[in-house]
């Protein structure tokens, strides 16, 4: 175990390193991101490492991109992930990595996946929807919403949470085969599970955003934000329960999606 954490520190410093030069993470996010890579490959190896380092790669670009297109959007904030959001993506997948690792049940490391698809469907569906051409829909009433609002979904949207979804399904189920042998059934009934189980709980913080996450409105342009204090204008509080941010949300939608998978394929 100690080669694997030794590894696993080392290639994660590297990522984090090179991502928190790159601005995707903050100082926090980067000591965040080190300790639970280390963990991650410690105890999954690069089964669950490589799923991980794809979710925050993939979903890293994808913001860069919407930053470039979107800066003068002042609803939204990028200062680089902080440790809270890395561990709202990560800490359900770590739990379960460990739980895996010593209990030795399949559907325990399949639960781990599904927390990191959860994660990639929701920040890919995010992505993309907000950049898109179509309305906005709320997942609740069905009527338009802001672009870019918690519970907000889009046609090309969910298309992108669905292929976000799969890219981890895909993925681990590379590396698991080169583990453990390319049997068709196997990794076509673990691609499955991942992706189907992964834009579930996409759908899940959707509905989670929407219903319980607070929503701030701006008293003078009347723009909703999801965090409370803002440099541009005071706010109110019109929505949610004040102690259920974004992140919040992503930690319960992963927990959520992983459960799901346990209760049903145990």
């Amino acid at each position: 175990m100690l080669i694997d954490i030794i590894i696993g520190f080392g290639v994660s410093l590297l990522v984090a390193g090179v991502a928190y030069h790159k601005k995707s993470l903050n100082f926090s996010g980067l000591i965040a991101a080190i300790i639970f890579g280390t963990l991650i490959y410690t105890f999954g190896q690069l089964l669950v490492w490589s799923a991980l380092i794809a979710f925050f790669v993939s979903s890293s670009v994808l913001t860069r991109q919407h930053t470039k297109k979107d800066a003068d959007m002042i609803n939204i904030q990028r200062m680089g992930r902080n440790y809270k959001q890395v561990i709202a993506n990560a800490l359900v997948a770590t739990v379960f990595v460990v739980l895996y690792f010593y209990l030795k049940h399949d559907i325990l490391l399949i639960a781990s996946i599904v927390s990191i698809a959860s994660s990639n469907s929701d920040t890919w569906g995010s992505e993309i929807g907000i950049l898109s051409k179509g309305k906005t829909y709320s997942i609740l009433s069905f009527k338009p919403v802001q672009k870019g609002s918690s519970g907000g979904v889009s046609y090309q949207g969910l298309v992108a949470s669905f292929l976000g979804s799969a890219l981890i399904a895909i993925i681990f189920s590379i590396f698991y085969g080169i583990r453990f042998g390319f049997m068709g059934t196997t990794i076509m009934y673990h691609i499955l599970i991942i992706t189907l189980g992964g834009f579930f709980g996409s759908i899940i913080d959707s509905y989670l955003g929407i219903i319980a996450q607070a929503k701030y409105q701006g008293v003078n342009s009347g723009l909703i934000y999801e965090f409370k204090k803002t440099s541009f204008e005071p706010t109110k509080k019109v929505s949610g329960f004040g102690f259920i941010d974004n992140d919040m949300v992503n930690l319960m939608s992963g927990l959520l999606a992983a459960t799901l998978i346990l209760v049903l394929f145990q």
